[in-house]
């Protein structure tokens, strides 16, 4: 959740590691203002091969909230308390995404500022609009050294996508199933994560991930990009289970409060999500990240288009 940008004009030493690895790099810095951009493509492909919230959650982490995060002054830093994103049309499945952020509002005094932008297609057409609310933090910054060396990280190979034949003539809870058990490809976004999916109901769902050390953020908690990608991965997977057959579906919305902040080192997460409201063509999903006691890590709700 902290926010730092990749900027190549500044020294190795002060570019985060996991932006370069998500290849998120940026176009225009400045107090107050962030202009980020991120190739998107099949490494970041959910299992039906589409670009979703959760391909870009790195980037919708880091802008607009960057924007707080470099107006702060030098003995603070800032964090996310909230991010919501309202898509306005469908991610490109490959090519280039750039986010725009913007303070709205900054209070000192309080602690709390409000940022908001959007994000792009490599045409110019909003694809989402975004916004964050952050808070000041003094908590030491114990992974910094790490995190800002410019590090690149090995890339992992992409798993697949499922085939369109494992997809075709299924109806949303046999695929959900099928990925559960392996039957069917879970996808390279999920396989990035190593999300595995435990339990599976129509309209419900858990799974759950390992903390790397290569999620991390310069505080030495995981990444608030990383955990909007579990949770807009799940939110999807819970959407799928609706589906009849061939029937497609979309996220359409995601708004998340982050309540506490996980360990790169600490246990396994578990991902639950489940359908409060179900109608014909919209459904309302809410979802949480718990940690390995129970407590509640973040909190999210989601609408999703029945197609």
């Amino acid at each position: 959740m902290t926010q730092t940008a990749a900027d190549p004009s500044t020294a190795p030493e002060r570019v985060d590691r996991l932006n370069l690895f998500m290849g998120v790099e940026a176009r225009e810095v400045r107090p107050g203002h962030l202009v980020l951009a991120q190739q998107v493509g099949a490494r970041f492909h959910d299992h039906r091969g589409q670009t979703i919230l959760g391909s870009v959650g790195v980037l919708a982490d880091a802008c607009p909230g960057g924007a707080l995060g470099n107006s702060v002054p030098a003995d603070a830093g800032m964090v996310l308390s909230q991010i919501s994103a309202t898509l306005a049309a469908p991610l490109p499945t490959h090519g280039t995404v750039v986010s725009t952020g913007d303070v709205v509002d900054l209070d000192l005094e309080s602690g709390i500022g409000l940022a908001a932008g959007a994000m792009h297609d490599g045409d110019g057409t909003t694809v989402a609009v975004l916004q964050s609310r952050g808070v000041f933090v003094t908590r030491p910054r114990v992974n910094a050294a790490a995190v800002l060396s410019g590090q690149r990280l090995p890339v992992p190979a992409a798993e697949p996508c499922a085939a369109p034949d494992e997809l075709a003539g299924r109806g949303g809870l046999d695929i959900v199933d099928g990925i559960a058990s392996e039957r069917i490809a879970r996808g390279p976004l999920a396989g990035l994560l190593d999300l595995r999916l435990t339990d599976v109901e129509r309209g419900s769902l858990a799974a759950t991930f390992a903390p790397q050390d290569w999620m991390s953020n310069y505080l030495g908690s995981i990444q608030g990009g990383i955990l909007i990608t579990a949770a807009d991965l799940v939110n999807g997977l819970v959407a799928q289970t609706l589906t009849a057959t061939d029937q497609r579906y979309r996220i359409l919305d995601l708004r998340i409060d982050f309540v506490r902040s996980p360990a790169t080192d600490g246990p396994d997460i578990r991902a639950e999500a489940e359908v409060v409201r179900a109608g014909r063509r919209l459904a309302l999903i809410e979802s949480r990240l718990l940690d390995s006691s129970g407590q509640v890590l973040i909190r999210a709700a989601a609408s999703a288009q029945l197609l």
